[in-house]
């Protein structure tokens, strides 16, 4: 399996926000996969994640970041002291309003909020849920994020792609994943969630996300 999601989400970060001299935090790095990408971008690079075996590995692997084990519902920063916070395909995976609170806490006078989400429509998006839905957590951090108080300055939706050998790497990879034993009923649903392009080698989805750019609102705004 291949996918170049990673990539096109550090395009669009770069994109919307400069990150010459910036102390950026990442909200639910993994193991570092898109932080990899991220390192020597910025003057300081913290990882956060609440898996202590991922953040593990993402020190061994990467060099240039501050991993660290963590929850964006309870940042142990400092207020104002970043300039740009990132939720990177994370913020459906929390307490969506209580992470951006917290986020508007941290985050510096000037700086941004990027949120990066998934988006319902995507072919991965809905051949993924058919093993784990996140729909109705995708909808809530979506209303979150209208509900909070951040001045929405921005949104763009953007694809990536992934590319399986076929559908049997495809059903396999979704129940290594999700951590699923294997079920013939399941593999079925998937495969007819996949429509015609069930028998394709290489089997190609589309992968759609949305990119977010938040700031603190000014007395004016508000008032």
């Amino acid at each position: 399996m291949k996918d170049n999601s990673a990539q096109k989400i550090v395009e669009k970060i770069i994109q919307v926000a400069r990150l010459d001299n910036a102390s950026v935090l990442e909200i639910g790095c993994g193991d570092g996969r898109i932080t990899s990408l991220l390192v020597g971008k910025s003057k300081e690079l913290v990882a956060i994640d609440p898996d202590k075996n991922r953040i593990d590995s993402a020190k061994k692997m990467i060099s240039g970041a501050d991993f660290q084990v963590g929850t964006g519902e309870n940042l142990l920063f400092p207020d104002e002291c970043f300039d740009l916070v990132v939720f990177t395909l994370s913020l459906h995976h929390q307490d969506s309003r209580k992470s951006l609170r917290e986020a508007t806490r941290v985050l510096k006078k000037n700086g941004l909020v990027l949120v990066i989400e998934p988006l319902t429509e995507g072919e991965v998006e809905r051949v993924f849920s058919v093993v784990h839905n996140e729909d109705q957590a995708k909808l809530d951090a979506k209303r979150a994020i209208t509900e909070s108080g951040l001045s929405l300055d921005a949104s763009e939706a953007f694809l990536a792609h992934w590319v399986f050998d076929d559908k049997d790497e495809l059903i396999n990879h979704l129940f290594d994943h999700y951590d699923v034993a294997f079920s013939s009923a399941l593999a079925q649903q998937i495969c007819g969630a996949l429509g015609g392009k069930a028998q394709d080698r290489p089997l190609r989805l589309a992968d759609h996300m949305i990119i977010y750019t938040l700031s603190k609102q000014t007395q004016s705004e508000v008032t």
